[in-house]
């Protein structure tokens, strides 16, 4: 981290947001927080630019905590004074005890600090919002417990929210079926009974897709046209029967055949991963050229391998965004010596590192690179600079953010 005697207001609001600090407001006024204000309603020069820390309720200032003439001591000030709370946020506000206590259950697992209260709310402290949003969504608070479906559904939300254009992953679905009648209706004509769970998953996650570590799923129309309904209803065949009756999921030598009794195929025959089937009771039967295995799965383990694989897929887009709220890139931002570096650090979260160019200036980039240049040299010591960050459009800017974030992150991290 930036040392904090070196904070200017807008760093000062990276910093807190970074941390997952919420009970504060910079340069405005809050309700029942602590905010650093400016004032200049005084006439005399020395004064004209104070810096104060105060507590407010409902707009109005209710105590001055401090007040200074220097920027940095006052955010200096008002840093020790946040740190000293314990910041709520509420992730969950259940109507029932039982999502509550799933939910609940959940954060325990993930070592997270909670309170929940008999109204059912489920309130997390400090940075672990960022690890309930990595593992919920960006949907919060939770206004009922979510089946694994709609974990899917949510977390592929944030997925598609930060790599809208699939750069980081790719996984790409048709929308779920949605209808047990028209499901019903193809399970009919084409006399093949699906096992539940992918009904569910039909039903319920997508019809059918691409998932970047698990293959090209059929939609499925196109699990009906390729699969036999005469194969399908046989049993299975002796080795596989005592696969499952063993319960073993070792690698066996697939005797040659590619679509046995007993299994319907739920991925493209070209599908680069591997070839996938289910048998009738929802189990899975792969096969990756010679060799193929009997995996037995509980219907909510076979659904969390999409939940999984999304996950999998923002893995690299959260450590990103961990790097931006780390601070690291602020801290050692005096020490890169490329104007050009510098214009793309400050465009990464939408700081504007000068402020008093004119529209003029800005047109002139020689001029501006210069300037840039010799005000960068005269505050390298300082590390004071007048940004323009705001906390609360840290992560609307994400595409911009994500894409000049994993240039920088890669020459930290060569």
């Amino acid at each position: 981290m930036w040392e904090v005697r070196y904070l200017n207001a807008e760093l000062l609001d990276l910093k807190l947001w970074g941390e997952g600090c919420r009970l504060y407001q910079i340069r405005q006024m809050g309700d029942d927080e602590i905010c650093l204000i400016q004032t200049d309603d005084t006439p005399q020069e020395s004064l004209c630019q104070r810096w104060q820390v105060v507590y407010t309720e409902r707009g109005t200032v209710q105590h001055l905590l401090f007040e200074f003439t220097d920027e940095a001591e006052a955010c200096e000030f008002m840093y020790r004074e946040i740190k000293t709370i314990k910041h709520p946020h509420l992730v969950g506000l259940f109507p029932t005890d039982d999502d509550a206590e799933q939910f609940c259950q959940v954060l325990t697992q993930l070592q997270i600090q909670f309170s929940h209260d008999p109204q059912g709310r489920v309130r997390v402290y400090d940075q672990d919002i960022f690890t309930v949003e990595r593992h919920f969504g960006c949907q919060l608070p939770l206004r009922k417990w979510l089946s694994v479906p709609e974990r899917i559904h949510v977390t592929l939300d944030r997925l598609r929210k930060f790599d809208p254009y699939n750069r980081y992953v790719q996984i790409t679905t048709n929308p779920p079926i949605g209808s047990e009648t028209k499901l019903s209706a193809l399970e009919a004509q084409h006399g093949i009974k699906l096992p539940e769970v992918y009904r569910t998953f039909l039903l319920e996650v997508c019809n059918g897709g691409n998932w970047e570590r698990l293959g090209n799923y059929w939609s499925i129309e196109e699990v009906m046209a390729n699969n036999s309904a005469q194969l399908w209803n046989q049993p299975l065949p002796e080795f596989l029967a005592k696969l499952r009756a063993a319960k073993s999921r070792d690698w066996l030598k697939n005797p040659g055949n590619q679509q046995y009794p007993g299994l319907l195929r739920i991925v493209d025959g070209d599908n680069p991963v591997r070839d996938l089937f289910l048998t009738q009771e929802g189990y899975e039967v792969e096969i990756q050229g010679d060799w193929i295995r009997f995996c037995e799965f509980s219907p909510e383990q076979w659904l969390k391998d999409f939940l999984d694989d999304i996950q999998y897929g923002l893995s690299p887009i959260e450590g990103l965004l961990a790097f931006l709220r780390s601070g690291k890139l602020i801290r050692d931002y005096p020490y890169f010596h490329s104007v050009n570096f510098a214009r793309l650090l400050a465009e990464t979260i939408g700081l504007n590192i000068d402020p008093e160019l004119t529209n003029e200036q800005v047109r002139v980039s020689d001029e501006i690179d210069y300037k840039i240049n010799q005000w960068r040299i005269e505050n390298m010591g300082k590390m004071r600079y007048n940004f323009g960050f705001n906390a609360e459009q840290a992560e609307m800017r994400t595409q911009r953010i994500l894409e000049r974030l994993e240039y920088i992150y890669n020459i930290y991290y060569p």
